[in-house]
C-alpha cells in the first residue's frame, strides 16, 4: 500500500447505467418496481472552463437500504457531455462506484499499486429536499478510462448522504433493500482480477470470463471487457416475481439465479435475490 499503509475498507456504493434515452429508460425501471429520485442535474470539471459547470447530462437514481443505481442520459445537448464516448459502446452499466470513508487517506493507501487511479477532486449536484434545492456534495476518485476499459471506477466519499437516500426514495414496489453484487465479464481474468486486487478487498465483485458468462445467461456481450450483471437483494422475492408478471415481464430462472434480460433493464442482466439486512 501506499504512504498510509492501511488498505481502505471499501463496500459496493452504486453501479452507473448510461442510456441514450433518459425518460424512457427511467420508465423501464419503474416497470420493474424500482422508486426513481427526481431528476438531478450533473455538474463537473469542463476543458477550458474554470471550477464546476453543467454538464450535458442528468441523472435519476433507486436507492437502496445499502447502495443504488444510477440511471444516467443526456438532458442538454448544448453542453459538455462526460460520458458520450461511453455511449458510443453501448448502452447499460459503465460505472462501479466503491465507498470509502475519506477519498484522500484511501487515495493515499491505494495510489501505488493502482497507478489507474487518478488524484481525489470534488463534485455536487443538486438535489430536491423537502421541495428545496439543495446542493448534493462528494469527494471521488476516478481511474483513468484508458487503462480500465471495462469499467469507469469510482471511489467515493459522501459528505451529505442524508441528502441523497431521502426516506421518501427508499420504498420500492419490487421491495428492493440493497446492491448486492456486480458481474465484470472479460477475456482475461488475470489482468482485470489484478486491477481489482489493487483496490484491496471490496466484497460483492466477481470476475467471469465471456465464455462462463455465456453459458450463464444465455448470450455473450458484445462489449468485452465490460460491467453486464448486478444483483438486487429484495426483502420479499416472491412480491416481485409477482409484480414482474403481472407487468408481463419475463423472469429466467436457473438454480444459481432469478434474472431478467438486458432488453428489459436498459443493457444489464438483473439478478433478483432475497436478502435480509442486519
Amino acid at each position: 500500500m501506499g504512504d498510509s499503509g492501511v488498505a481502505p475498507q471499501l463496500t459496493l456504493d452504486h453501479c452507473g447505467c448510461i442510456a441514450a434515452d433518459l425518460n424512457r429508460a427511467a420508465f423501464a425501471w419503474e416497470r420493474l418496481g424500482f422508486t426513481l429520485s427526481p431528476l438531478s442535474p450533473q455538474r463537473g470539471a469542463v476543458p477550458g472552463l474554470p471550477g464546476m459547470q453543467p454538464w450535458a447530462t442528468s441523472n435519476r437514481c433507486a436507492l437502496f437500504e445499502r447502495g443504488y443505481l444510477e440511471l444516467i442520459g443526456v438532458t442538454r445537448r448544448e453542453a459538455h457531455d462526460p460520458w458520450a464516448s461511453f455511449l458510443t459502446r453501448g448502452a447499460g452499466l459503465h460505472i462501479l462506484a466503491l465507498r470509502c470513508d475519506d477519498a484522500d487517506t484511501a487515495y493515499a493507501a491505494l495510489e501505488a499499486d493502482a497507478p489507474f487511479l487518478q488524484s481525489p477532486v470534488q463534485r455536487e449536484r443538486e438535489v430536491d429536499v423537502d421541495g428545496h434545492a439543495r446542493m448534493l456534495r462528494f469527494r471521488n476518485i476516478f481511474s483513468r478510462d484508458v487503462d480500465c476499459p471495462e469499467a469507469r471506477y469510482i471511489l467515493i466519499e459522501h459528505q451529505t448522504p442524508e441528502l441523497l437516500w431521502q426516506r421518501r426514495y427508499l420504498t420500492h414496489e419490487n421491495s428492493a433493500l440493497s446492491l448486492h453484487d456486480v458481474t465484470l465479464v472479460t477475456e482475461d481474468c488475470t489482468e482485470l482480477a489484478g486491477r481489482i486486487g489493487a483496490l484491496g478487498a471490496a466484497p460483492g465483485i466477481t470476475i467471469v470470463d465471456a465464455a462462463a458468462f455465456t453459458r450463464q445467461y444465455g448470450y455473450r456481450p458484445q462489449r468485452l471487457p465490460g460491467l453486464h450483471a448486478l444483483g438486487v437483494g429484495v426483502r420479499d422475492l416472491r412480491l416481485a416475481l409477482g409484480l414482474l408478471a403481472a407487468r408481463g415481464i419475463p423472469v429466467t430462472r436457473s438454480e444459481k439465479a432469478v434474472w431478467i434480460a438486458p432488453q428489459y433493464t436498459g443493457g444489464f442482466v438483473l439478478r433478483m435475490l432475497q436478502v435480509a439486512l442486519t
